[in-house]
């Protein structure tokens, strides 16, 4: 399996994988950390400079060696400091690409258009909205696009009307002054007008836009003036309306001239609503609707937009303001409504975005665009986003534009009419005529004739002549031979045949038929010839006397059925077949006697029949006799039953079963000759001997492999154990706890004691004593069976070992000697903590001060006043004058100050009283408190004191040589040793424990069982293992040291990765597995024993073998597969890592503590231990032992999480090490090394 590829190893630099595991590698400039995952850098780890506060920066932070490097999102700018963003308005700045409008946001910008134009699809550039596409642009008649904007225009005798939209009739009387013409604005009275041309130049002012302004604009439109005059009540430019034309209830007018249309309706036939703006009848109301409110057109009432209220839709600000007063400038497009409050953009129908800027998509309309188109989209051009009506293709009309145009009509809403003559259809898109071509011709000249199955104008007509084909003009059936009938679906009558069947048949004979086809006559079977007259030839036979006879024996063959009429003396379907024995004559119908057959019955029926023509077959067995004629069985010795197919029953043999068998021991019986068969573990003619000493089975042939003087059972074998031992063959002791025969006694001995397996009496430990080990020594008394007295003068004795356990204070085996000076405590192990002390109490170690000394650690001088012993005596010196602490003498020695002279001298100073002055000048030297004399710092030599101490020296003109051990350095100055990595202590002397390694000891090794080195952590993997970390176990054929030797197993055998040992499968034994040697068999007998199967086995009903479940192996089933094997028969072999054992049955690894993983291949993350790595530790940032969860404490900590410092006198990784240092000095808790008091020196500070 390959962990790295399936992401399970968690490594955090490289994986490399490996056969059965893998392990963890990392970059260059980094070490693997003791887990085998994390990596650390070699020479110091850095800190993430990134990791407080974001390392100043507003946005992004990425750590670098300089420090950290700040980014912003996109659309802002670093400000001059490196760490600030801020915003970038790209709209003032210019390096937006929107070609009209640009609105900024945080992080970003978006473009918008002009009222007019809609933005395209690169985000940037806006396009021109076609407005007269949609709708017309709502004009009444003519719409004119231009850039951004489109104006309406009406046709001769009408005005634009106040809405821009609407075209309203001149009066009669302005018609006729003023002649023809086009007008669009009540301005254009006072234009200068042209009635000789058929051409009217029109200004436009006052055209309204899309922002609902309006502009001056100017364009001239051509107009062909064409006039005419309706009759006979019709009306409309082309005279094609009537009053029934007339919509949404609109009626005609006196004149039945035109519509008078209902309020809100308006158009020549009322089929347009009333311009935006307007309502009513004749939509002559103007709306009074404020704030961008619609009114209805026939009710007048105001349809308010989002946000803005009141009848009049007054409550509300106008398009493109906000708040309270309606003075602050929305951001919508085309200056769209917002919310009153928030200013949040309102879209208009047919508007969406943030800003409303948008136009809804293709097949959406309405508020929000939520609704969708339903024209017909292949037929549609657009579909309004604002009110969803849909712009038909040309030919194509109707709401949804569903309807092609009506014949006789085309073009854009099929408005206009065709020009083509009648019947002659024309195109629906661009009206052009289409001319049929003449009967019996198709295609665009002509001059293809009409496809089989067509015909008349232009083929577009179908033959209906059952599939016959017609004339291609006309469409008259031109039928087949033997057809008949107008579509060619009649049958030729009797006695007529050919085509139209003008042929009339001749007579066939023998009940032929006239062919209608072909006039033939078509024979029945049997018959041939023109008319059917004659029969078929011999050796042939039915129809067309096709078929071929196939009689023997010179028989004749019927011309009809081909039936043979077979000869005196045969039978059969093809007369090949002669009489059976017994029979003779014509078809074979005489013959002779039951039991008797041949040509004149004269013989015997043969062996095996009886009977009628000898055609019964005799149904006799196992060589019994069969009667000829009546088929009666005679059995021979052994048989019987009516066929002789049963064999005597047991007891019974010979002739008729009438002789008694006499086999004993419920041996069988030969039932022909009543020789015995005896059951296995029987000998003897009639089976009354059993087997005899190691023999047992069949025929006693079987050997038994009974150990430690077990009987052999006879019959099955299995071995009957002496008490203590149990086991197939007898060579597994009781396990402990266990005893007797079977071992199915269970012991009654206490705690650790032992018992007989065979008698069960129990061995008692030593310190325990009665039958069941369940007394104590009693006091004094230890030892097997309590024989021995102890005797502990200050203490108490173990009861198993005798040992004294000594009082706190006192040492030695008998606990008779008292604790040597400077020592006290528990087994004497504590060292005085006493500065000025002569010792310390041994039991409790307080000290003993030296006279002048007082305090818990006699560190502390007499109290001033106070001296001598136990500072009792008090001073005799005059006021003023300092006592020494000491001897109690008034005024100090030289060299001391202090009320109790307990000081030196302050630096600078010696003398009496301190008053001299001292005069050493060099930067390190000091001068004696006493004398004034100049000498060298610690640590410093030379004439000037300028030289600090060579390598290996220390201290006062560098006298000292260092006393550091494997390889450590001293301080110059104190002394004071700093070991190589792998050694610990004041001097360096002690070796790292165990599992620790490095500078310190702090680091963890990770060899498993291995040998770790304690300089470098470097593993030393024991035999069977291998790996980085010591954790693989040796791949399968190796073994030994660094896994170097190859095993020698055979036969599946498994090899012990330690020493190359092999076990065995099943059925093979020897050194390297090499000798077969199958386990013994065994079975029952007539299925009359009980099985002997253990563990759910099933046994054979015949032998009685057992066939054992998964996990279970051995006669009778009773061993669980050996360790290392499991599955059915034991044969599977387990793939199980690190020492795992494997579920018998289903090979499942169950993992040591410590493990995990499906193969156990896994240690358990740092953090984690116990049964598949399942429990937390609780040791706060130390780790913990993988299978106890004991916490694996650094330098400097001990207790059960790690969590408490060292006492003064231990040190090291769990505070497992003796301090060494001496006196006052202090032990560091994380090395050993000594801190020396004031004028102490070395490595232990005791100098």
């Amino acid at each position: 399996v390959d962990e790295c590829a399936e992401g399970r190893a968690r490594c955090a630099h490289r994986c490399v994988n490996t056969p059965g595991s893998f392990s963890c590698a990392c970059s260059p400039g980094f070490e693997l950390g003791a887990d085998g995952r994390q990596c650390y850098r070699i020479e110091m780890e850095i800190v993430d400079s990134c990791r407080d506060g974001n390392g100043g920066c507003s946005h992004h932070c990425e750590h670098t060696a300089a420090g950290p490097r700040c980014s912003c999102d996109h659309g802002h700018r670093l400000g001059t400091d490196s760490k600030t963003c801020t915003e970038v308005d790209e709209c003032e700045t210019g390096e937006s690409c929107c070609s009209q409008f640009c609105i900024n946001y945080a992080g970003g910008y978006e473009c918008a258009c002009k009222a007019g134009f809609q933005l395209s699809a690169d985000g940037c550039s806006c396009d021109d909205v076609d407005e007269c596409r949609l709708d017309n642009g709502n004009c009444d008649h003519f719409c004119v696009n231009s850039l951004g904007s489109y104006e309406c225009a009406c046709k001769e005798g009408y005005r634009l009307g106040d809405d821009r939209w609407a075209c309203v009739a001149f009066p009669t009387d302005l018609k006729s002054d003023f002649g023809t013409g086009i007008f669009t604005d009540p301005g254009i009275l006072g234009a200068q007008l042209e009635p000789c041309l058929n051409v009217a130049r029109v200004e436009l002012r006052a055209v309204r836009g899309s922002k609902g302004k309006f502009r001056n604009a100017h364009f001239a439109a051509p107009l062909v003036l064409n006039r005419r005059l309706c009759l006979g009540d019709t009306f409309g430019q082309d005279c094609s309306l009537r009053c029934e034309d007339c919509l949404h209830g609109g009626r005609c007018n006196s004149e039945r001239s035109g519509c008078v249309c209902p309020p809100g309706r308006a158009g020549l036939i009322c089929n347009e609503t009333c311009p935006p703006g307007t309502f009513g009848r004749g939509c002559a109301s103007v709306c009074r609707c404020q704030n961008g409110g619609s009114c209805d057109p026939g009710t007048g009432q105001c349809h308010c937009p989002p946000g803005v209220q009141g009848r009049l839709c007054e409550d509300g600000c106008p398009k493109g303001f906000f708040g309270k007063n309606c003075n602050k400038p929305c951001n919508c497009a085309n200056k769209g409504h917002c919310h009153r409050l928030y200013g949040a953009c309102l879209c208009d129908p047919g508007l969406y975005g943030r800003f409303c800027h948008l136009t809804c998509p293709r097949w959406a309309f309405g508020a929000g665009c939520s609704e969708e188109c339903q024209c017909v989209k292949e037929h549609t051009l657009e579909c309004s986003p604002r009110n969803g009506s849909c712009s038909c293709q040309p030919g194509y009309h109707g709401k949804k534009c569903q309807k092609e145009c009506s014949p006789g009509f085309y073009g854009a809403g099929c408005k206009l009419r065709c020009s083509c003559p009648p019947d002659v259809p024309c195109d629906l898109e661009t009206g052009a005529c289409k001319h049929p071509c003449p009967a019996g011709f198709h295609g665009e000249k002509c001059h293809l004739s009409c496809q089989p199955g067509s015909f008349g104008m232009g083929c577009r007509e179908r033959c209906s002549c059952g599939g016959a084909p017609c004339d291609p003009k006309t469409g008259q059936c031109v039928c087949p031979a033997g057809k008949t009938g107008a579509t060619c679906e009649q049958d030729c009558p009797d006695g007529q045949w050919g085509p139209d069947c003008q042929n009339s048949c001749e007579p066939c004979a023998n009940g032929g038929q006239c062919n209608r086809e072909t006039g033939a006559c078509d024979c029945p079977p049997g018959y041939t010839g023109p008319s059917c007259s004659a029969t078929c030839p011999d050796g042939h036979y039915g129809p067309s006397c096709l078929a071929l006879c196939s009689c023997g024996s010179s028989a004749q063959c019927h011309h009809v059925t081909g039936e043979c009429s077979c000869a005196p003396g045969w039978t059969g379907h093809h007369c090949q077949l002669p009489c059976s024995s017994g029979r003779w004559g014509r078809r074979c119908a005489c013959s002779c006697q039951p039991g008797f057959t041949g040509q004149h019955c004269q013989l015997r029926c043969p062996e095996g029949s009886f009977g009628p023509s000898c055609e019964s077959s005799c149904q006799c067995q196992n060589g019994a006799a069969c009667d000829h004629v009546s088929g009666a069985c005679t059995c021979t010795a052994g048989w019987t039953g009516t066929f002789c197919e049963r064999a005597c029953p047991d007891g019974f043999f010979g002739i008729d079963c009438h002789q008694v068998c006499k086999c004993k021991n419920a041996a069988g019986c030969d039932h022909v000759l009543g020789s015995c068969h005896c059951l296995p573990g029987w000998l003897g003619d009639t089976c009354e001997q059993p087997c005899q000493g190691s023999s047992y089975g069949p025929g006693c042939r079987n050997t038994c492999h009974c150990h430690h003087g077990a009987l052999c059972h006879h019959v099955t074998g299995t071995c009957l154990c002496s008490p203590g031992w149990r086991g197939a063959t007898c060579q597994e002791a009781c396990p402990p706890g266990w005893y007797g025969a079977q071992c199915l006694q269970r012991c009654l001995c206490h705690g650790q004691a032992t018992c007989d397996p065979v008698s069960g009496e129990c061995q008692c430990p030593q310190g325990w004593t009665g039958t069941a080990c369940e007394l104590e020594c009693g006091d004094g008394q230890f030892g097997e069976g309590c024989e021995h007295n102890c005797s502990c003068h200050h203490g108490v004795c173990d009861l198993p070992s005798g040992k004294c356990l000594c009082h706190a204070g006192w040492t030695g085996d008998r606990c008779d000697v008292a604790c040597p000076p400077g020592f006290f405590g528990k087994r004497c192990e504590e060292r005085c903590d006493c500065a000025h002390g002569w010792s310390c109490h041994p039991q409790s170690g307080a000290c003993h001060c030296q006279r002048g000394w007082r305090g818990r650690h006699c560190d502390k001088p007499c109290l001033p006043g106070r001296y001598g012993v136990g500072c009792a005596q008090r001073c005799r010196c005059p006021p003023g004058m300092p006592c020494h602490h000491l001897t109690g003498a008034c005024g100090c020695p030289p060299g001391f100050a202090g009320l109790g002279c307990e000081k030196t001298c302050p630096p600078g100073t010696y003398g009496q009283d301190c008053h001299g002055v001292c005069q050493c000048s060099a930067e390190n030297q000091e001068c004696h408190p006493v004398t004034g004399h100049c000498s060298c710092s610690p640590g410093y030599h030379g004439a000037h004191c300028h030289l600090r101490c060579p390598k290996g020296t220390y201290g006062s003109n560098c006298q000292n040589p260092c006393k550091c051990l494997n390889g450590g350095h001293c301080d110059p100055v104190s002394g004071t040793c700093d070991c190589a990595p792998g050694f610990i202590g004041a001097n360096c002397s002690k070796t790292c424990p165990e599992s620790r390694y490095g500078k310190d000891c702090a680091q963890f090794c990770a060899c498993g069982k291995g040998q770790c080195d304690p300089r470098t952590g470097e593993c030393s993997c024991a035999p069977g293992h291998t790996g980085a970390a010591c954790q693989q176990v040796c791949p399968q054929g190796r073994y030994g040291p660094s896994c170097q030797l190859t095993c020698a197993c055979q036969n599946g055998g498994i090899c012990d990765s330690v020493d190359g040992s092999c076990t065995c499968g099943l059925g093979w034994t020897g050194r390297s597995c090499e000798k077969a040697e199958c386990l013994p068999g065994k079975y029952g007998a007539g299925c009359s024993l009980d099985c002997p199967c253990q563990h759910n086995g099933t046994c054979d009903r015949f032998t009685g073998c057992c066939h054992c479940p998964q996990g279970f192996y051995g006669h009778s089933c009773e061993h669980r597969c050996p360790l290392g094997f499991y599955g059915l028969g034991c044969l599977h072999t387990c793939a199980c890592k690190n020492g795992a054992s494997c579920d018998a049955v289903t090979g499942q690894c169950l993992c040591p503590l410590g493990y995990h993983g499906v193969h156990c291949e896994k240690g358990c993350d740092r953090g984690w231990f116990g049964e598949s790595c399942q429990h937390q530790c609780d040791c706060g940032d130390a780790p913990c032992d993988p299978e106890t969860g004991k916490c694996l404490c650094p330098p400097g900590k001990t207790g059960d999480k790690c969590d408490v410092g060292c006492r003064p006198d231990r040190y090291g990784p769990g505070c497992s090490l003796r301090c060494q240092c001496s006196g006052r000095s202090r032990c560091n808790p994380h090395n050993g090394n000594c801190a020396c008091p004031a004028s102490w020196m070395g490595p232990t500070c005791r100098e």
